[in-house]
């Protein structure tokens, strides 16, 4: 019996071998091979300083590594290890103060909490009720609060950008000053800073700061018949006591006094939701202030060094590498991590809370959050579910890959020191996800 065989033009047989040659399946036994020369050929290394490591959860092993032991600013990444710290000491609702009633007065201690009247979560705040309803002398005390309004190795100039607001026990509205305009007429969030903000008719619309606090200025294009801005506060202890004094309609005085074992607490907002709110808009100020509630949780007191050490070296003691981990949001310059320590935790959060956690937590490819225009999937699918960390020269990404054949890769790559775009970054790491999606 004769048997017809497919003829394949010289030319196309020749593109398809040298394809299957060059990048094999990452599946078969080249598997290692093929990922290589995927790496040679894009030749990032040569370029800047990178390091990756995917791995395969389901078989315990190295997908690819490169230079994943090496030290990297991780911009926000660090916030994967704050999430994992929240998930480790808080409950499923964050304590917003607790509270010890002796006679007519109730000394209050901040419990951290960020999503207290923070307008992009929430409106409503059980603290701020309980505390409209007691007929008792309030008296407020952040005597728990051992650490600095600033984080360790900021930037010293970027107290007036939105992105980072100060720290404190008794956060509200995202210590920051919300400004909502309608033509001429503007409104300001907390109005007791209203003596001391000044806005300005402009072509280059602006939002700022002095140094101290003493004087927030808004500029605003007057053709555009809407318009909006955030600005950090300066937070001195006078500051707090009447924008808390507003908030409440009560008279507040603070006190220095040590929280008490058996202080009371009130309940304020829901753990996942700040957390879904840190990953997606990476937002620092969540970040910072999980973190120190979660120390308040664990050691009572509010000290990020602390309770850093204490979770390296408890939840997180199987990272090997000598990481530093400065703060709650990746906003210091001296945080220093490696890929490798990112993929340990990013496999204890997967193996803890599972996929779909993961995939309502996480930035989605093209879909949502920090990720929303790029790494977008086919068919609208998305692929990626990862968090971003970016800073000057700095590109980072560390998360889950979702293969065509069901399998679930982690991966954690971070590049510093570009002086390209960091599209151009963004463009190499796609063409090696797209393959480890299709071929793996």
């Amino acid at each position: 019996m004769k048997v017809n065989t497919l003829k394949i033009p010289g030319l196309l047989l020749f593109v398809f071998v040298t394809w299957v040659v060059t990048f094999p399946p990452l599946h078969s036994q080249s598997s290692h091979k093929s990922i290589e020369k995927l790496w040679e050929h894009l030749d990032v290394a040569s370029k800047y300083h990178t390091g990756l490591s995917i791995y395969d959860p389901e078989n315990n092993k190295p997908v690819f590594t490169y230079r994943d032991d090496n030290f990297f600013t991780p911009g926000s990444n660090v916030k994967i290890l704050t999430m994992y710290a929240a998930l480790s000491y808080l409950g499923e609702t964050i304590p917003a103060a607790y509270y010890h009633i002796h006679g007519d007065t109730i000394v209050v201690w901040g419990g951290g909490d960020p999503g207290t009247f923070y307008p992009d979560i929430k409106k409503e705040s059980s603290f701020v009720d309980f505390l409209r309803a007691t007929d008792k002398h309030i008296v407020f005390s952040d005597h728990h609060f051992r650490t600095d309004r600033f984080g360790s190795g900021w930037a010293w100039d970027d107290h007036r950008f939105s992105y980072q607001p100060e720290r404190n026990a008794f956060p509200i509205y995202g210590n920051r000053l919300w400004i909502e305009r309608y033509q001429d007429s503007i409104v300001i969030t907390p109005s007791y800073f209203d003596l001391v903000f000044k806005a300005i008719k402009g072509s280059v619309p602006n939002a700022t700061r002095n140094e101290w606090g003493t004087e927030y200025v808004f500029v605003y294009n007057p053709r555009l018949a809407r318009s909006s801005a955030t600005i950090p506060l300066s937070l001195y202890e006078n500051d707090v006591r009447f924008i808390w004094q507003e908030a409440t309609g009560k008279q507040i005085t603070f006190k220095d006094y040590p929280i008490v074992k058996n202080a009371s607490f009130i309940a304020e907002s829901n753990r996942d939701t700040l957390l879904h709110r840190m990953m997606q808009e990476s937002d620092n100020f969540i970040g910072e202030q999980l973190l120190l509630a979660s120390s308040l949780a664990a050691i009572d007191s509010m000290d990020e060094a602390t309770i850093i050490k204490k979770t390296l070296a408890g939840p997180l003691a199987s990272i090997t590498d000598s990481i530093l981990w400065i703060d709650g949001s990746g906003l210091s310059r001296y945080n220093l991590m490696t890929p490798r320590a990112a993929t340990i935790v990013l496999n204890k959060i997967l193996n803890e809370k599972g996929l779909d956690y993961v995939k309502a937590i996480f930035p989605a490819g093209g879909k949502s959050g920090t990720l929303k225009w790029s790494f977008g999937g086919e068919k609208d699918k998305p692929y990626i579910f990862a968090k971003t960390g970016s800073m000057k020269s700095t590109y980072c990404l560390s998360g889950y890959l979702l293969t065509k054949s069901g399998k679930v890769l982690i991966f954690s790559w971070m590049n510093n020191h570009f002086r390209s775009q960091p599209s151009e970054v963004r463009e190499a790491m796609e063409k090696v996800f797209v393959y480890l999606r299709d071929h793996y």
